[in-house]
């Protein structure tokens, strides 16, 4: 999407079906099969994931449903330029969190949006001496090759999603802010830089999740690995 130029926005859809899933933690649960990463990914790819990967990002959880996880994070890093970013980024809902830190006690809520469209991931950082910093955002299948991570305020990521060494990868393409129909692209120099998130199967019930994120010119921005599994309902 070239830069200064707004785009039209299109119709997000995911196709679904009803299903009955098995969860990170062997539990059964009945939800709504997704079928949007498996299209996004491409049958050999999507086959070639885990069978827990699947239930987490499969099945889209039915209204007023909550899958919850809990984990910690054992790394927790933001350059100064990235705390600046993640201040000011609570204009828009705190998408990322502002502070550092080891061995972070975090608490993630996966529910379906209000008006059906996308998931919404809520994430609980408990960083020791401050008080609890929640992270908000809602995941949209973006026609038939990219996903869009939402904010506050109509801020917007893209991001494009394949799978790579058995885990399942998610790396931005740009940002832009959506208003009404319209997309007004964000140059690169004022973001936070490219996101890449690394999600893997660490086998029984856990995986792990790691985030780089370089800005084009300052580098590295922030950094966060660490590790989840489902919570008992």
């Amino acid at each position: 999407m070239p830069e200064g130029t707004g785009i039209e926005e299109g119709t997000m859809a995911t196709t679904q079906v009803s299903a009955r899933t098995e969860t990170t933690d062997g539990r059964i649960s009945v939800g709504v099969e997704d079928l949007a990463f498996r299209k996004l990914l491409g049958e050999p790819a999507w086959r070639g994931l885990a069978p827990a990967i699947h239930s987490r990002f499969g099945v889209k959880p039915l209204p007023g449903q909550t899958v919850e996880y809990a984990g910690r994070m054992t790394a927790v890093r933001a350059s100064r330029l990235g705390q600046v970013f993640g201040h000011l980024c609570r204009l828009i809902g705190s998408p990322i969190a502002p502070y550092t830190g080891t061995d972070v006690a975090i608490s993630v809520f996966v529910q379906r949006a209000d008006d059906g469209d996308g998931v919404v991931w809520r994430r609980e950082y408990f960083f020791p001496g401050r008080g609890k910093v929640v992270a908000r955002s809602v995941k949209k299948v973006d026609g038939a090759d990219s996903l869009l991570e939402c904010f506050a305020g109509g801020f917007t990521m893209r991001m494009r999603v394949f799978a790579e060494g058995g885990s399942l990868h998610f790396l931005s393409t740009g940002y832009f802010v959506r208003l009404g129909r319209w997309r007004l692209p964000i140059p690169a120099l004022l973001t936070p830089g490219q996101t890449h998130v690394i999600h893997a199967d660490r086998g029984n019930g856990r995986f792990s999740f790691t985030m780089f994120v370089r800005h084009p010119l300052y580098g590295e921005t922030f950094f966060q690995d660490g590790w989840f599994r489902a919570r008992e309902a």
